[in-house]
């Protein structure tokens, strides 16, 4: 009897360490999941439409509010190598595949679904940085339960540890004005840094961080060249309607609302390859495109005008 109890405990401890193992993997797994994807955090003069992406690049779905996104000064002066900001993200279902934006203004970016409390310098960066004076930050992502960075990107050079990984993505991987110094044919006010493909994560932030046309909420794309994609910059209150979305080839674009001066129109794809323009002049009316005769997919919709530019993505599902 002594046996069998013996034999049925060890039994028993042998179970319970199986399902301890099967839960603490499945832990790590949903830890390793959430990534921050793609972030700009420097725009010209005012910083006013910067955004953080979150994306689930694992294969079940997680619970954000599990989560808060840190925003780290990694100065190496006056008050930094502190972290400066910790923000806490909704109570939410995050699956696989999907992405979360959080942003200092949902008014400039598309997509967003959080705003922080500063509209505008939400995000650190020095603006005094160069490669030979690098002046570093950082952002990362912190479980609650446990207090472990769960992923961070320093940017801009090396943060201390643990707040990097790898190397840091340096000032001229990572600057978005001084790339457009290099790269004049790109907006830098369309300018991220980002992974591509989504999710991928060598744990180096040098290697896995890039410049790349901004895609908020949307799959990043290797390029960083001719890019009207992005973020909405207007310079007046527009109120333009882009319908129906998703489309199956005639996109209406509402105009009727605004006397704009001076309209182009401009189709750009998820390359940022320009597939269409349409010069209207002085216009206040509905004007359907006909994009039946491009493939399927995502693109932008940048429309021009003298009071200013808006953007607009939508989907084509013919």
């Amino acid at each position: 009897m002594t046996t069998m109890k013996k034999i049925f405990t060890l039994n028993s401890m042998k179970r319970i360490l199986a399902v301890l193992t099967v839960v603490l993997a499945a832990a790590t797994q949903s830890n390793a999941q959430l990534v921050i994807n793609e972030i700009d955090y420097d725009q010209p003069g005012t910083d006013s439409a910067e955004f953080v992406e979150i994306f689930n690049a694992g294969s079940s779905p997680v619970n954000l509010g599990d989560y808060r996104l840190v925003l780290f000064n990694g100065s190496t002066s006056g008050t930094g190598n502190v972290p400066y900001d910790s923000i806490s993200l909704p109570v939410q279902t995050l699956n696989a595949g999907q992405f979360f934006v959080i942003c200092g203004s949902g008014n400039n970016v598309p997509n967003c679904n959080v705003s922080l409390a500063a509209a505008t310098n939400a995000i650190p960066n020095a603006a005094s940085a160069t490669a030979t004076t690098p002046s570093p930050d950082a952002v990362f992502i912190r479980e609650i339960a446990t207090g472990n960075i769960v992923d961070v990107v320093s940017y801009e050079g090396d943060c201390i540890a643990p707040y990097l990984e790898g190397s840091g993505v340096p000032v001229a991987q990572s600057d978005t004005i001084v790339f457009t110094t290099v790269s004049p044919n790109s907006p830098n006010n369309f300018i991220s840094i980002g992974r591509f493909p989504d999710g991928t994560d060598s744990n180096n932030n040098s290697a896995d961080f890039n410049h790349m046309c901004s895609t908020p909420g949307a799959a990043n794309v290797a390029n960083a060249n001719n890019c009207a994609t992005g973020l909405t910059q207007i310079t007046k209150n527009v109120t333009i309607q882009v319908y129906p979305n998703p489309s199956r080839g005639i996109v209406n674009i509402d105009l009727s609302k605004e006397s704009l001066k001076a309209v182009m129109i401009h189709v750009v794809d998820m390359l940022g390859k320009e597939v269409k323009t349409v010069d209207l002049g002085n216009f206040n009316s509905i004007y359907s495109m006909d994009m039946s005769n491009l493939h399927r997919g995502i693109y932008f919709i940048k429309i021009e005008s003298a009071s200013g530019v808006s953007v607009h993505r939508i989907e084509l599902s013919k």
